[in-house]
């Protein structure tokens, strides 16, 4: 006997665009969203998504036509420039600036808290490993909505895994969603 999804159940996506490029690199691979919206959405009632994730400036027009892609998808983008940083070697007095992400993980956090406050989603859906999560998914879960990842095997933090309702293993999917 099939069991019927429960389409009442709402569900929201809050994905973390630095962790999941991370993930990609190191599978060489690299995920089509639409291929993995239109996975989830099976037998659910996703109603909205959400891509986090900071750009380097100037944006170059591959990563602009990514963020366009997503919006043509219905998923709404929340993006910071990227902030830079002198990184010196002490030893050898080698410098470099590094790009690195500020307040990108607290605008998913925040996301995440408001719209488990406002019961906008009865689970929300997190790709994402990084345990920096685990604090606002505890609040959320306190708020008795369930918490869903998507992530690497390679990149699940231990937190996480103790914290979640539900694991799934971006790996186990990779030719249902890899770009072509």
């Amino acid at each position: 006997m099939k069991i019927l999804p429960n389409l009442e159940e709402k569900f929201m996506v809050f994905i973390d665009g630095s962790n999941m490029y991370h993930g990609q690199k190191d599978l060489n691979f690299w995920i089509d969203y639409e291929k993995f919206r239109d996975l989830l959405k099976t037998d659910r009632n996703i109603i909205r998504f959400h891509y986090y994730e900071g750009y380097p400036v100037p944006i170059l027009p591959r990563k602009e036509g990514f963020y366009k892609k997503l919006r043509y998808l219905e998923i709404t983008i929340k993006i910071k420039p990227l902030r830079k940083r002198l990184y010196r070697c002490e030893k050898c007095e080698y410098e470099k600036q590094i790009n690195y992400e500020k307040g990108i993980d607290a605008s998913l956090s925040t996301d995440l808290l408001w719209h488990a406050f406002q019961k906008s989603y009865d689970t929300a859906i997190i790709l994402t490993g990084d345990d920096d999560f685990v604090p606002p998914i505890e609040i959320v879960k306190l708020l008795g909505r369930r918490v869903e990842v998507w992530t690497f095997k390679h990149s699940i933090g231990r937190e996480m895994k103790n914290i979640v309702d539900k694991i799934n293993y971006i790996d186990d999917i990779i030719d249902k969603i890899k770009r072509e």
